[in-house]
């Protein structure tokens, strides 16, 4: 099924609340054997990842079950090696499950 929407970034959410939101067109197709692109520092753990375009809300969802609805647009874009801002304040033992995409 085609996105009815286009996508042109790839958002990602760490587990401890950063994120940010990368061109597609940073990832280049890769051939046989290569280890891929890293996105995020080793230090860090993937929450979520979606595709985005430039319009439509975000859910994240942490594991004490709070749920942020937040504008694509307040996430700000950055290259592939860049680290990202805050997107959601976590209280202690919490962290992010989730990220879901709300297209218009």
């Amino acid at each position: 099924m085609p996105f009815p929407y286009r996508p042109r970034y790839l958002l990602i959410v760490t587990k401890d609340g950063y994120g940010k939101r990368t061109p597609l067109e940073d990832f280049k197709p890769r051939r046989r054997g290569a280890k891929g692109a890293a996105a995020l520092r080793e230090d860090r753990k993937m929450g979520g990842v979606a595709l985005v375009g430039d319009e439509g809300d975000i859910l994240i969802v942490t594991n004490k079950g709070r749920v942020l609805r937040t504008d694509v647009k307040e996430i700000a874009v950055i290259s592939r090696t860049g680290r990202g801002g805050r997107v959601i304040q976590l209280e202690e033992d919490d962290h992010v499950v989730a990220v879901l995409p709300l297209q218009p």
